[in-house]
């Protein structure tokens, strides 16, 4: 697989929320065997404790039915498969809450590393691994040669455990052929009990360790280069490319809205080069003015443009176009603190609107706005108020 031919060095990254759970649909995900031996002994050992006297005296019970038959079964065979199979349904039912036990033991084991997954993927053929090339290549591998150290150092202190306990054990063992047959039942049991929960413990302290470490190496597995990295960006995001191609087609759509809004403006106030913010106030509408176009130098120079060719006028206010541009979005409304400024500029435009060239003198362009400190950007040292 392509994974297997990158180097471990090259992968830096850790594995991607996306390619965890890719790896999970596949049924890749960490598993410990160790934890599984430990929950199936420890659920047969609480199964045993729970379920083993009722166990028992239902097996007693069957027994004392299987030796007990009269004379028409055992001179009719037709009746013997109805009487076997009845013991065999009474010996089911008895053992079923064993059973139980079992499969929940069995489901704890796989579920708890690595979460419970149904994937048919990993049920599929792959022919790879009926190859004995492959398989060798497996055992061999750095993880066939830790997972067979680890089976050896495990077989090894079972074995000594076991040992241990045999040898520590023997007296009481060999003491029981002199009990009567109950009572050596009842403390071969428990010797037999002690004897698995120790093989018990060394599980657990193994399994203890082999948890996180399959946790960490199911991770290291899924490492990913920075070309897979940016291939899964590609693929989640889009292209780069063409996400700035997109961006930049809808930047120019709102561009060519916003100047085609200016020739309906009221006025234009510009700074008077860097700056153009064009201003319409609808009075069927109500409400405070709004800026219909606003942009800074090649922008500003076109809303400019637009606006002579429209006839719609164009008021120098340095101030309050560096205001209105840098506190107020498109089609939204004037601050409040911006009120006085500009009812100044649209007084001004309504007087000039109503001036007859030759009859009288031309309304005067007002040279002093009303813009608080903080809201002109030329002046970020003031607060606004």
């Amino acid at each position: 697989m392509a994974d297997n031919d990158v180097s471990r060095e090259d992968r830096q990254l850790p594995a991607s929320e996306r390619r965890l759970q890719k790896a999970r649909e596949e049924g890749r995900v960490p598993k410990s065997r160790d934890f599984g031996h430990f929950a199936m002994l420890g659920g047969a050992l609480l199964a045993a404790a729970a379920l083993g006297p009722g166990l028992a005296q239902a097996s007693i019970g069957m027994l004392r039915d299987a030796l007990r038959f009269g004379r028409p079964e055992a001179l009719a065979a037709e009746r013997l498969p109805q009487f076997f199979a009845a013991i065999g349904v009474d010996a089911f039912v008895a053992l079923l809450p064993l059973l139980g036990a079992f499969a929940l033991a069995a489901i704890a084991a796989s579920a708890i590393p690595g979460g419970v997954v149904f994937s048919g993927k990993a049920l599929k053929l792959d022919p790879s691994k009926l190859s004995p090339l492959s398989g060798l290549k497996r055992i061999f591998s750095i993880r066939g040669s830790v997972e067979l150290l680890k089976l050896i150092v495990l077989a090894i202190a079972l074995i000594l455990v076991s040992a241990w306990f045999v040898s520590s054990s023997l007296a009481e063992f060999a003491q029981l052929a002199t009990w009567p047959l109950a009572q050596a039942l009842g403390s071969g049991s428990a010797l037999m009990g002690t004897g698995l929960t120790t093989l018990l413990a060394v599980l657990a302290l193994v399994a203890l360790v082999d948890l996180p470490f399959q946790w960490f190496r199911h991770r290291a597995e899924l490492r990913m280069t920075h070309q897979e990295a940016k291939q899964e960006a590609k693929e989640s995001d889009g292209d780069p490319l063409l996400r700035s191609r997109i961006r930049q087609r809808q930047r120019e759509i709102a561009s060519r809205r916003m100047l085609a809004a200016v020739p309906a403006a009221d006025v234009v106030v510009t700074n008077p080069t860097h700056y153009a913010v064009a201003i319409r106030y609808d009075d069927a509408k109500g409400g405070a003015p709004r800026v219909v176009a606003k942009g800074v130098d090649l922008v500003a120079g076109r809303i400019r443009e637009i606006a002579r060719a429209a006839g719609v006028p164009l008021v120098e206010a340095p101030p309050l176009a560096r205001a209105l541009h840098a506190h107020v979005e498109l089609d939204r409304e004037i601050p409040v603190a911006l009120y006085n400024a500009v009812a100044q500029v649209l007084a001004y435009v309504y007087q000039l609107r109503q001036w007859v060239p030759g009859r009288g003198a031309a309304p005067r362009v007002p040279d002093a706005f009303e813009v608080p400190d903080g809201l002109d950007p030329a002046n970020p040292g003031a607060e606004a108020r």
